[in-house]
């Protein structure tokens, strides 16, 4: 019998506020993080505005990471630890680190390319280059906190937040560990990223108010726009977690994942490797789609990815599809990549603690083929006690998490 797997810390960095109190109260009022680019001059770029962190600061203390995605990463595991009681907890080997990031310290690496032009690398362009990696957090992470069990770096994409949920629940059901400190970071605003992002059509051109820009599933939507953030989580065996008096967010029911096997730039129109993903959450949930009582979208605002997420849910959801609220959180923090999944993993335990669907804002009018209860305009009260989360990466490949209120037995 596997062990049953619990969520007792969460940590956010975000578009729309730091720390989960604040980036939980955005969601609910439907805050709009998505304004003109500072982070670079926007002016050569149809599309000129993304959704950043603003007002972050980052304490180093024994640490300093200099990638702006590993200090939200760190930041966000900060948090997750502390709101989780672990403080002074006495079985650091037995608890693991499992970290993603899509496009880790691309900016910081950019910039350092940018400065060689054929002269010697100085010893501080060295240290960043080693720190562009994905693996820098997962290790600053782990040193940081003081947890010596193993540690796991992934990198699949914008699905890899919701995968890393996967790779720790089969380490604690295996026993081999107690609990793990899991989640995602990504800080993707660089002009090689949001040149090579919008030659392929992915970024949104919209001409109108730029907190508008990305609209999921709606008719006007035209593409996506880049965010940044991170979202961790602390993952238990749920036995220990009861043993130690520690708060319960949400157990993890099950997961799931496909691919199409296609090529980077094509999408399936019915939405197949999304239809395995979610499939696979409910079975290995011991589940029925009328169990689920919301789903928690990737929706990028891209016209045919939408299409295709929609054609998806009512495949599998069937009769119930009508009945279950579906919400996109990226227009308020725009695409964050890796970040994304984790951070819809945080808004989906608050919406178990507190019975609560946010909106998806920027969604006026369906689209065509977009004819799903998406929760347009304002966030609603509703009974939750299962919450299905998509997200997607480039590939494409799916990969579903189901969450749920923990039961007594």
């Amino acid at each position: 019998m596997r062990r049953r797997v619990a969520i007792t810390g969460l940590g956010a960095v975000s578009p729309i506020g730091v720390g989960v109190k604040s980036f939980w109260h955005g969601l609910r009022e439907g805050a709009l993080g998505i304004g003109p680019i500072t982070r670079f001059d926007p002016a050569p770029y149809a599309c000129r505005v993304a959704a950043e962190v603003k007002d972050f600061e980052f304490a180093a203390e024994r640490l300093g990471p200099s990638g702006r995605f590993a200090q939200f990463g760190m930041a966000a595991a900060r948090m997750a630890y502390d709101d989780a009681g672990l403080a002074g907890f006495r079985a650091a080997s037995r608890f693991a680190v499992c970290i993603a990031s899509g496009a880790s310290a691309v900016a910081e690496f950019q910039q350092v390319l940018e400065r060689l032009h054929g002269r010697s690398m100085r010893r501080r362009d060295a240290s960043t280059i080693i720190e562009s990696i994905a693996l820098t957090l997962t290790n600053y992470a782990a040193v940081d906190l003081g947890l010596s069990g193993q540690t796991m770096t992934l990198g699949s994409g914008c699905a890899s937040g919701v995968d890393a949920i996967q790779w720790s629940c089969a380490q604690i059901s295996a026993g081999r560990i107690v609990g793990a400190l899991a989640g995602a970071a990504d800080a993707p605003l660089a002009t090689s990223v949001h040149a090579a992002w919008g030659k392929l059509g992915w970024l949104s051109r919209w001409s109108g108010p730029p907190a508008q820009s990305l609209r999921p599933w709606d008719a006007l939507s035209d593409g996506s726009v880049l965010g940044e953030g991170a979202g961790m989580y602390i993952l238990e065996d749920l036995d220990h977690a009861r043993a130690r008096g520690a708060h319960v967010y949400a157990e993890v029911l099950g997961y799931g994942s496909g691919s199409d096997g296609l090529d980077l730039r094509t999408v399936d129109p019915a939405g197949a490797s999304l239809q395995t993903a979610m499939r696979g959450a409910l079975e290995d949930a011991r589940l029925t789609p009328a169990d689920i009582d919301h789903v928690n979208a990737h929706g990028s605002g891209v016209p045919r990815h939408d299409r295709a997420e929609t054609v998806a849910y009512r495949a599998v959801l069937g009769r119930h599809a009508d009945n279950v609220p579906v919400t996109s959180i990226k227009g308020m923090i725009g695409q964050p990549f890796a970040a994304g999944g984790a951070l819809q993993v945080v808004a989906a335990c608050f919406s178990l603690a507190e019975q609560f669907v946010p909106p998806t804002v920027n969604h006026d009018v369906a689209a065509p083929d977009c004819d799903l209860d998406y929760v347009p305009g304002r966030g609603r009260t509703a009974r939750v006690n299962r919450v299905l989360v998509t997200s997607r990466a480039i590939g494409p490949t799916h990969s579903a998490v189901l969450l749920g209120l923990p039961e007594d037995n």
